[in-house]
């Protein structure tokens, strides 16, 4: 492992003048703890990073300009860290006291689409766990009192987490009991944020969805088991919730994850669903709930307690991760097979060895599309459709090509095959009953 070091200034008594109070500049350091020669690889930590309306700032002293290293934070759109290199005597003199803050320790990440949860929980929290686990060593429940998660965020969002996505403070509250900051915060513009120790970089694994790319996957490892194992207990003890395991032979219980018809791929038929899976051997109860309104608690406790979940893709698939050893997912998908529609929930279960089984189901059969009709008929666009269209639209659920606001696969309710989904269903008691796990696909044509 290569260290890199670079412009080391010396200690500092004071951060504030007690005679001028004026602020007295700290020179930045970087040492790089991760170093292969790839920016796609390195981990950086970095001593007495500024933050300042919305700019990381590495003050320096000395003639040389420095040439900081390349530290890469989001693969998938080529995001790496911005530093500005600020000299000393440029340092601004206006800066306020009272407006300055010291972060004892750090975690640098990119947060992607914020307001969804899926890539909230399973991607931008994790990473924070990630970072400091390996870094700082806080990797149970308790650890992390002096911590504070920073996110770069590339689109310029007013929406936040804290009006949009409770249950990721929820989540983020598990690592760290410190307010996360994003560093284009408005409320942040003019505080100067002192980094004592910040750490940033992806490392060679990650849990993030690697989409269709093979290049991703090459440079890109699973998270080591221990530290994924690490996470998920965290998660539970900040819970209180205990991680069990079901009895291999049942009778089980099932839960049938729904969503509401207005959000969009709601299952049009769940409660006679549910009566057809209790009316199975080895079932012992069956409940269709949703988690719309749901506490992170809440949710994890509906995961953790299930011996069998159903559910279509969303962004409630990341809950796989409260699932206890033994248990069974079984997902549900019409979407088009070129949007790998399971992949999202099985690389979760891949990238942290979670030991449970995975069924996976798609049909292309559109019989049992139902598309939300009052959605359309009431545009003006929807009137300039062929006959043809409109007929494939409300029968078949097919998107006219021309534009029709709202119109996606993802909007679109359905109605489960029971002679597709029994099979599953099947499968996954099987391997329960053998104590066996892994992923299978039972993808059908009708």
């Amino acid at each position: 492992m290569q260290l890199l070091r670079l412009h080391q200034c010396g200690h500092f008594a004071s951060l504030i003048s007690t005679h001028t109070k004026a602020l007295l500049p700290v020179c930045a350091s970087v040492q790089c703890l991760l170093d292969d020669g790839l920016a796609e690889h390195r981990i950086c930590q970095y001593h007495n990073l500024v933050l300042y309306r919305a700019k990381f700032l590495y003050i320096y002293q000395g003639p040389d300009l420095p040439q900081l290293p390349e530290v890469m934070v989001n693969w998938h759109e080529n995001v790496t860290l911005e530093i500005l290199p600020v000299h000393v005597s440029q340092v601004p003199q206006a800066w306020d006291p009272t407006q300055y803050e010291v972060v004892r320790k750090a975690t640098i990440t990119y947060r992607p689409y914020h307001r969804n949860y899926y890539h909230s929980l399973a991607e931008a929290i994790f990473a924070v766990h990630l970072l400091a686990c390996t870094y700082f060593q806080y990797c149970q429940y308790g650890d992390g009192s002096d911590l504070t998660a920073v996110f770069i965020d590339t689109i310029d969002d007013p929406v936040d987490w804290d009006t949009t996505l409770q249950s990721a403070i929820e989540a983020l509250h598990c690592l760290t009991p410190r307010p996360a900051y994003t560093i284009k915060d408005p409320k942040l513009h003019d505080r100067v944020v002192l980094l004592e120790i910040a750490v940033a970089g992806i490392g060679n694994t990650s849990r993030v969805y690697s989409g269709t790319s093979k290049r991703f996957r090459e440079l890109y490892s699973s998270p080591d088991i221990q530290i994924s194992n690490q996470f998920r207990q965290r998660m539970a003890d900040c819970l209180g919730l205990t991680i069990q395991s079901p009895k291999p032979h049942g009778p089980y219980k099932v839960t049938i994850v729904n969503r509401r018809y207005a959000s969009g791929r709601h299952m049009i038929n769940s409660v006679t669903v549910a009566k057809n899976i209790k009316r199975m051997d080895h079932v012992a109860a069956v409940r269709v709930i949703y988690l719309e309104d749901m506490s992170l608690k809440q949710q994890a406790q509906v995961y953790m307690h299930s011996h069998i979940v159903i559910f279509t893709h969303g962004a409630a698939c990341g809950n796989v991760i409260f699932m206890s050893p033994g248990t069974a997912a079984i997902e549900y998908s019409w979407l088009p097979r070129d949007a790998t529609p399971h992949n999202w929930t099985t690389e979760v279960i891949s990238d942290l060895s979670l030991p449970i089984t995975f069924v996976g189901l798609c049909t292309i059969d559109t019989r049992n599309i139902y598309p939300p009709k009052e959605r359309y008929i009431y545009q003006s666009d929807y009137n300039a459709l062929t006959s043809e269209e409109k007929l494939a639209l409300l029968e078949k659920g097919v998107c006219p090509r021309a534009p029709l606001h709202g119109c996606t696969d993802m909007v679109m309710n359905y109605a489960v095959d029971w002679s597709l989904l029994q099979p599953a269903v099947r499968l996954a008691m099987a391997q329960m009953h053998h104590q066996q796990y892994g992923i299978h696909i039972l993808d059908a044509d009708w």
